[in-house]
C-alpha cells in the first residue's frame, strides 16, 4: 500500500502539522517496510492517489476546507456521511510509545500511583472540555492540567517523564480535547493504565473498545474514587490484559498499520 503523507506547505486551505501523531507513524511503517511512502501535493493523507481514500488525520473537521474525496477514514472526528468512516488513533508521539513499550509493562503490585492525569490546555476547546466540571475535586492522586502558557504554572513534564508516570500508574483519567478523541486515550492503554473516560471523549474506533473490559466511564467527578475502590486487582489484570490485546491490534505500528490496510481494502471493494 502506498501513503501520500501530507505536505504542510502543499496547497490548501490548511492549518500546519508539525510532523508527529499520525504521520510519524506513516514514518514507522515505512521503517518496518509495511507501506511506501510519497509526499502529497497537499497537506492532507490520501491511500496511492489523491481524491480517492483519504487519511483524515486532523482532530477536528470544522476549521479547514477539506478536499472531494471517494472514500474518507477519519481518526478523530467523524462526519456523519456514507462515505466517512471510523478508523485507528494514535499517540502523539508514537516513536516515543513504540520505544517506552520495549521495556515490559508492570503489573498491578508495582504501579504505586493509584490514579493519574496529567495534560494541559493548550486552546479554548480544550479549556471547555477541560474546565467545564472541576476535575481537581476527583481524588486523581497525581494531576496537573495547567493552562499552556509560561510561567511557574507551565506543564512541568518532558514527553518522556510523561510515559514513564503512566508506567506506574493503575488508573488514568481521559478529557476530551481540541477533537473528541485525545492521544491521551491511546497512550493510557499503550502503557498498561485501566482509562476512565470523561462525557466528551469518544470511543467511535473501527473496533470500539468495550466498557467494563477496556476502559470505565466517569460521569462526574464525584464518580472516579467509587469506580476506582470498586475494582479489584484481578479485574483489574484482566482490563489490563484486555487493553493490551486491544492496543496489539489498534494502535501497536503492526496493528495499526494492518486494520488501516484491511480498512481500505474493504472501501476499495465498494462501489
Amino acid at each position: 500500500m502506498k501513503i501520500l503523507k501530507g505536505n504542510p506547505d502543499g496547497n490548501g486551505s490548511c492549518l500546519g502539522h508539525c510532523g508527529d501523531t499520525f504521520r510519524e507513524l506513516v514514518d514507522i511503517w515505512e521503517e518496518l517496510g509495511l507501506c511506501e511512502v510519497a509526499e502529497s501535493p497537499d497537506c492532507f493523507c490520501w491511500v496511492e492517489e489523491c481524491g480517492d481514500i483519504l487519511l483524515y488525520d486532523f482532530p477536528r473537521v470544522d476549521d479547514r476546507s477539506i478536499p472531494k474525496f471517494r472514500h474518507g477514514i477519519f481518526g478523530n472526528t467523524i462526519p456523519h456521511f456514507e462515505n466517512c468512516h471510523p478508523w485507528i488513533f494514535w499517540a502523539r508521539s508514537p516513536r516515543l510509545l513504540m520505544e517506552a513499550r520495549k521495556t515490559p509493562l508492570l503489573g498491578y503490585k508495582d504501579r504505586e500511583i493509584e490514579s493519574i492525569f496529567l495534560g494541559k490546555i493548550e486552546n479554548n476547546i480544550q479549556h471547555e472540555n477541560r474546565r467545564n466540571q472541576d476535575w481537581t475535586t476527583a481524588g486523581i492522586e497525581v494531576f496537573n492540567c495547567p493552562v499552556d502558557t509560561p510561567g511557574p504554572d507551565h506543564y512541568p513534564f518532558t514527553k518522556e517523564e510523561y510515559l514513564e508516570h503512566l508506567r506506574h500508574s493503575k488508573f488514568g483519567l481521559a478529557l476530551a480535547g481540541y477533537g473528541p478523541k485525545c492521544n491521551r486515550e491511546i497512550e493510557l492503554l499503550g502503557m498498561g493504565v485501566v482509562p476512565l473516560f470523561a462525557p466528551g471523549v469518544d470511543n467511535t474506533y473501527y473496533e470500539p473498545l468495550k466498557e467494563n473490559v477496556h476502559f470505565f466511564w466517569v460521569s462526574s467527578p464525584s464518580e472516579v474514587k467509587k469506580v476506582i475502590n470498586s475494582v479489584s486487582e484481578s479485574q483489574w489484570q484482566e482490563m489490563h490484559e484486555a487493553g493490551q490485546d486491544w492496543y496489539n491490534r489498534n494502535a501497536s505500528p503492526e496493528g495499526s498499520y494492518e486494520l488501516t490496510k484491511t480498512i481500505v481494502d474493504n472501501l476499495r471493494n465498494l462501489k
